[in-house]
């Protein structure tokens, strides 16, 4: 449920244009560490190191055309619309490659601190798609962060998600059977 607000203030609102008073902290590029804690099933407790790199903020245009595309062609064409986008940053355990990040976007956050939504359209392996589970209708790896103005702060992060616009019209984001992993110990490197 908290996914599904932060969410909605940074891809639908359009009443801020990725400005503010956040200082240093919506400047680019930034590097983040973080460590991601599992919270149910078989990853309940279980930590890994991440690091975070944003080199670039998803513009309000790309933003509309992602709604946009979500709203006719549904999810499978934001995928595919995202695997045209250029990475606007990097999603990676500590020490590895890691996958692109195809959205970025931030609001001001409380206290002079920044809120930042991250999403991409994730890989699967062959045999994930060869099988064709479940997991395949999750495409989306969804992480927000709130950070305070020292440059700490903490998040979720949402590895299987699929997102679409419920009768309302509002966003709503499903995760693959688990809760999103807590983000903790965030802290800008770069």
């Amino acid at each position: 449920m908290s996914v599904l607000f932060v969410l909605t203030g940074c891809m639908i609102s359009g009443s801020f244009a990725q400005t503010g008073d956040t200082g240093t902290l919506a400047a680019l590029p930034k590097q983040f560490a973080a460590t991601a804690v599992g919270q149910a099933g078989a990853s309940a407790g279980k930590s890994l190191d991440l690091t975070i790199y944003i080199t670039g903020w998803t513009t309000d245009e790309q933003t509309k055309s992602y709604i946009d595309t979500l709203k006719t062609k549904k999810q499978d064409g934001v995928v595919s619309e995202m695997e045209k986008t250029e990475d606007v940053g990097r999603l990676a355990p500590t020490g590895g490659v890691g996958t692109g990040v195809r959205f970025a976007r931030y609001s001001p956050g409380k206290d002079g601190g920044i809120h930042i939504v991250l999403a991409t359209n994730r890989p699967m392996s062959f045999p994930e798609l060869y099988n064709s589970g479940r997991s395949t209708d999750y495409p989306f790896t969804i992480v927000t962060m709130d950070i305070g103005k020292d440059g700490k702060g903490s998040g979720t992060l949402a590895a299987l998600c699929k997102i679409k616009f419920n009768k309302q019209g509002e966003l709503e984001i499903e995760n693959f059977g688990i809760q999103p992993a807590r983000l903790t110990n965030i802290y800008v490197q770069k």
